[in-house]
Order: C-alpha cells, then sequence, then structure tokens
C-alpha cells in the first residue's frame, strides 16, 4: 500500500470518527438536542467513549491472537493511539457537563469521591488520563518499548472501572451495554489464555532446545 493511500485512509478514518462531534454541533446549532442538552450530551459523550475504548481493546485482544488484518485494514493499527486519546477526549466533555449539570457547585466535586459509580468513572478517567498524556513517541523512548507497553496494559483496570461505571447506572440500556461489556470481557479472558498457553509452548521448546 503506497504511503499516500495509507495517509487517505487514516484521514477518513479520523475525520469519520469525528462525525458524532459534529453531528452533535449541528443539533445544539438546530436547537434539536432536546429540553436538557447537558445531559442529553453528557450520556452521548461517555457512549460514544465507551465504544471507541471497546474498538480500540478489540483491535488489541486480534493483535494478541496474531490476527492477520486484511491489506486494506493494516492502517488501523497505526490509528490505536489517536482512538485512544480521542476517547479521554470525549471523556474530559464527559465529566465537564457532569458537571455543568450540578452547576459545578461543590456538591458535585464531593461526589466524585463519594459516590459508588462516580468513583468508578473518575478512577477510569484518572487512568485514561495518564495514558493520553503518554500516547506519544516522546513517552515510548524515555519509558522504553516494554515498560510503555506495561504501563499502558493499565487500559485494561480503567475499562473494568469503566464497566463497573456504566452498569452501576444504566437501568434501561442494561441489556445492550451489558452485552457488549460481558462479550469484550469474555474475549479478554480467552486472551489471556491464549497468550498464557503461547508463552508455555514457547518455554517447553526453549527447554526441549537446552537438553
Amino acid at each position: 500500500m503506497s504511503l499516500k493511500i495509507r495517509n487517505l485512509k487514516s484521514s477518513l478514518f479520523r475525520i469519520l470518527l469525528l462525525v458524532p462531534a459534529g453531528y452533535w454541533v449541528y443539533l445544539i446549532g438546530s436547537g434539536s438536542i432536546g429540553v436538557d442538552p447537558a445531559k442529553t450530551l453528557n450520556h452521548k459523550t461517555g457512549e460514544i467513549a465507551l465504544y471507541y475504548i471497546l474498538f480500540n481493546l478489540l483491535l488489541g485482544i486480534l493483535i494478541s491472537f496474531s490476527f492477520r488484518f486484511p491489506v486494506f485494514l493494516r492502517f488501523l493499527l497505526m490509528q490505536r493511539r489517536f482512538v485512544g486519546v480521542l476517547s479521554f477526549v470525549f471523556l474530559i466533555f464527559h465529566i465537564f457537563l457532569y458537571l455543568t449539570m450540578e452547576g459545578f457547585e461543590t456538591k458535585a466535586w464531593t461526589q466524585l469521591v463519594t459516590k459508588t459509580y462516580l468513583i468508578f468513572g473518575l478512577g477510569a478517567w484518572i487512568i485514561l488520563f495518564a495514558l493520553a498524556v503518554t500516547s506519544n513517541d516522546f513517552s515510548v523512548r524515555r519509558l522504553g518499548v516494554k515498560r510503555w507497553k506495561r504501563f499502558h496494559r493499565l487500559v485494561y483496570i480503567a475499562s473494568a472501572l469503566f464497566t463497573a461505571h456504566i452498569l452501576s447506572i444504566e437501568k434501561t440500556d442494561l441489556i445492550k451495554y451489558g452485552s457488549l461489556l460481558l462479550s469484550l470481557w469474555g474475549l479478554q479472558i480467552i486472551r489471556v489464555l491464549w497468550v498464557w498457553r503461547k508463552k508455555r509452548i514457547t518455554r517447553k521448546v526453549i527447554n526441549a532446545k537446552q537438553v
């Protein structure tokens, strides 16, 4: 694949990821966002961030399985950092809109560390913040590839906290979100077993050669 085509695909993919934000701006401008814009957008930003995080984790799982991506999809592997950072940007708006709904009062800040579902959400947000600010080549060089990859595995802890946050507050769409999250964690368990099996086989081969 030529560099120009790959760059074009990457640009179109990034534009596609920003379509929801453009649509929300249109709804706000046309007055079609609903009677409580902050509440609606708070839900939407959290939802789209969830989808992007799930997409990123799914790519990671497929990579762990040594999945051979079709040539026309391989550019996605270079977009994981962008998707991760964009997810966090949506979560910045998500928490800002929550504070907006609460009028930025002291009670709103207190609830972040006293209400269980908000504690889960804040924990996920803090981890994702750390991952977002280190999603650059400088951080990779500074930490070293191995330590950087190990550090970014914290995304799995963040996704667990995010899962707990969503399942604590979603009542009407519990089946939809529950199914999505259970599917992801099912794949995660399979991934862990797969990696463990590969390492075990590798150790056996190495030991056999040393005998």
